[in-house]
């Protein structure tokens, strides 16, 4: 079989493959014998006609079809291990360039490749967020605001206060065409917040809630709002809107003390000293977990930044697919299907695929970079700490599911899927501790002994080898005199005896 290669664009690689043409006429008999099994030939029992009958009969192209089928498959995987190559998945068959002699031409995916740069020498500023009064009292707020006291009033509405309105919203268009209404009228509550309370995410914009103080049950009031160019939403950025507001009722919250009655009301606390120190507790454990999220993502995108990264296209559509279904069931959780989805967006599903391949891209970048790290800093797990963490993670499980679902989950490709995702897990947990400890500076490496270059797994091997051939010379040497005719120890090591 002669082999010739050749890098493509895209992180591919085609192979011109020549066959002898003695392989190619073995893969038609066994095709034509195949065929004649399923197709009735007079005169025959199925599968024993001549080839030339079954030619005859069938015709050559069905032969040849099926003969390079099975021809493709007894020799890709050779192909594979004589052209020296790593594949990221099955290649696939671009022409048949002729068949005297059979010459074959082949697109095969490579795997992803990433050349890291110095990544021991990324340094980032680690700003740790710390706790203050104002979170504390943050999630006190929202506990009292489960236990408020709702009563309506007759008076206008002021800060604190809950306000059930009508509202509607269109755009203030400078041309009189298009479509203006932003939504019809629908009825909801508003709880109007503290001045210094951050209304980002405050529906219909920011800081509406405050445009109702000394509004009162029945009045009507008329609220103009321009979106920033900048706006989360694109549909609504630089958006002259309009906003009609009818006051149905008006309700005044009262909420209650933090004391240690309120305490023992929230939960199994005897003070309100001891809600407040697992309040604090609990907000520097998140506080945490959220500046090292922070931290990481800057490091991991200065890793991306200084490496070169290479992946074939199957491998970012795999990602896509990847994008897609978690869109799917986050869609399918609300009620909603995709094709509703779809046309709320007023796209079709290759509009969503485009859409989506930057994200993609950039998670792709970000997962090879640090499997990379992950490879270079030989991070890797037990077959002890994977058994460990698998039983752990099944009994969670347990406390969720039924005994049936959990059989199902330890067993087969079930269980394969969950231990491989639990390696991936806890091998990018480490990773990112790892380099963490390389951006803070706080990383010593450990000192490498220099009497050995040699692989892990070569050593152990190299280790028991030594072990035995010891304990070989052992019995030998326990043993009684070997005879000189029936021994298998070297000359040499007789004649030194």
């Amino acid at each position: 079989m002669k082999i010739k290669s050749e890098i493509q664009e895209n992180h591919l690689i085609k192979l011109d493959v020549e066959v002898e043409p003695e392989v190619l006429e073995r893969s038609k008999q066994r095709a034509a014998k195949n065929l004649a099994k399923r197709v009735k030939i007079p005169g025959f029992r199925p599968g024993k006609a001549p080839y030339n009958i079954i030619q005859k009969h069938i015709g050559d192209a069905a032969i040849l079809e099926n003969a390079l089928d099975l021809l493709m498959d007894d020799i890709y995987p050779q192909i594979i291990e004589e052209a020296d190559i790593k594949p990221y998945g099955p290649g696939s068959l671009e022409n048949v360039v002729s068949l005297d002699p059979p010459q074959f031409e082949f697109t095969v995916p490579l795997a992803p490749k990433v050349t890291l740069g110095d990544y021991k020498k990324i340094r980032v500023d680690y700003e740790a967020k710390t706790v203050g009064q104002e979170d504390i009292d943050k999630v006190l707020d929202n506990l009292r605001d489960n236990q408020a006291v709702i009563e309506t009033v007759t008076r206008k509405a002021k800060e604190g206060d809950m306000v059930y309105i009508k509202l509607s919203g269109e755009k203030i268009e400078e041309e009189p065409e298009g479509n203006k209404e932003l939504f019809k009228e629908r009825s909801f509550p508003v709880v109007i917040e503290k001045k210094d309370t951050d209304t980002a995410q405050e529906w219909p914009f920011p800081g509406f809630s405050r445009k109702l103080i000394g509004l009162a049950a029945e009045e009507e009031k008329i609220i103009e709002y321009k979106f920033n160019k900048d706006y989360e939403y694109e549909d609504l950025q630089n958006v002259k809107a309009k906003y009609t507001v009818v006051v149905e009722e008006v309700k005044s919250r009262t909420l209650p003390e933090v004391d240690d009655d309120f305490a023992k009301s929230v939960g199994e606390y005897e003070t309100a000293e001891a809600l407040i120190k697992e309040i604090t507790e609990s907000l520097e454990k998140n506080f945490l977990e959220e500046s090292n999220a922070e931290f990481d993502s800057k490091v991991i995108d200065k890793l991306v930044e200084q490496a070169e990264i290479k992946f074939p296209p199957q491998m970012l559509e795999h990602e896509i697919n990847h994008f897609v279904q978690d869109l799917e069931q986050r869609l399918s959780s609300q009620g909603l299907s995709m094709d509703l989805y779809l046309k709320s967006r007023e796209m079709d599903e290759a509009g969503l695929r485009e859409e989506i391949s930057p994200s993609a891209q950039e998670r792709l970048n970000r997962g090879l970079s640090l499997m990379e790290v992950a490879a270079q800093e030989e991070i890797t797990l037990t077959s002890e700490e994977v058994e460990a963490k698998t039983q752990e993670t099944l009994n969670e499980f347990r406390q969720m599911f039924p005994e049936e679902d959990i059989k199902k989950i330890a067993s087969g490709e079930s269980l394969q899927n969950l231990v491989s995702n639990i390696i991936t897990d806890e091998v990018t947990k480490r990773t990112l501790e790892r380099l963490r400890a390389i951006a803070k500076g706080e990383y010593k490496e450990e000192t490498k002994k220099k009497t050995s270059k040699k692989p892990a797994k070569k050593a152990a091997e190299e280790k028991a080898e030594t072990a035995k051939q010891e304990e070989k010379e052992e019995i030998v040497s326990e043993s009684a005199e070997p005879d000189p005719v029936n021994s298998s120890e070297p000359a040499d090591e007789k004649a030194d005896e």
